[in-house]
């Protein structure tokens, strides 16, 4: 597994935009320097387009083994552009060391404020046809759980699984 640095997110500095590889149609976010960071899925996690527990999230993509873009931020508001086909919202608390965003081959490590957030993971198609995947952090002492926007891809159940086992 590659790992690329980057510090940002945490010194004024509230967005950062980077290209990536999709592997296994998913991409995780989770503690910089988590041991097994990428997560188990079962079908319910699919139905619901992601695998959550402590730490760690895996979110399912529209795509397997191609290029997309990928864009980290932080940001006081939840707002979902109207050309979203896929939102997701869940609780995310950042340590110390921040984060590392990206694919089971390759993973950008962003310094980022510690915190509890809520995360919302936004996707867009490109005119390329690739994907745009986006995390937004936004400072929050009791995120919840929520899909906000599902395609067709998605069927999730009426109570969201939050929880998985690490994948060995």
């Amino acid at each position: 597994m590659v790992l690329i640095l980057i510090k940002g997110l945490k010194n004024n500095m509230n967005e950062i935009t980077f290209k990536s590889d999709i592997f296994y149609s998913q991409l995780a976010i989770f503690q910089y320097g988590l041991e097994n960071p990428f997560n188990d899925w079962n079908d319910i996690h699919i139905n619901q387009g992601f695998a959550w527990r402590e730490g760690s999230v895996s979110f399912g993509t529209l795509s397997d083994d191609e290029e997309c873009k990928i864009t980290v931020r932080v940001t006081d508001k939840k707002e979902v552009d109207t050309d979203v086909i896929r939102a997701i919202v869940v609780p995310f608390h950042i340590g110390n060391k921040g984060i590392e965003v990206g694919s089971v081959m390759e993973t950008t490590a962003i310094d980022f404020e510690e915190g509890m957030y809520e995360l919302l993971f936004t996707v867009k198609r490109l005119e390329n046809g690739l994907g745009h995947y986006s995390f937004n952090f936004i400072k929050n002492n009791n995120p919840k759980a929520n899909i906000i926007k599902a395609d067709e891809e998605l069927n999730p159940p009426s109570v969201l699984v939050m929880k998985t086992e690490p994948a060995i």
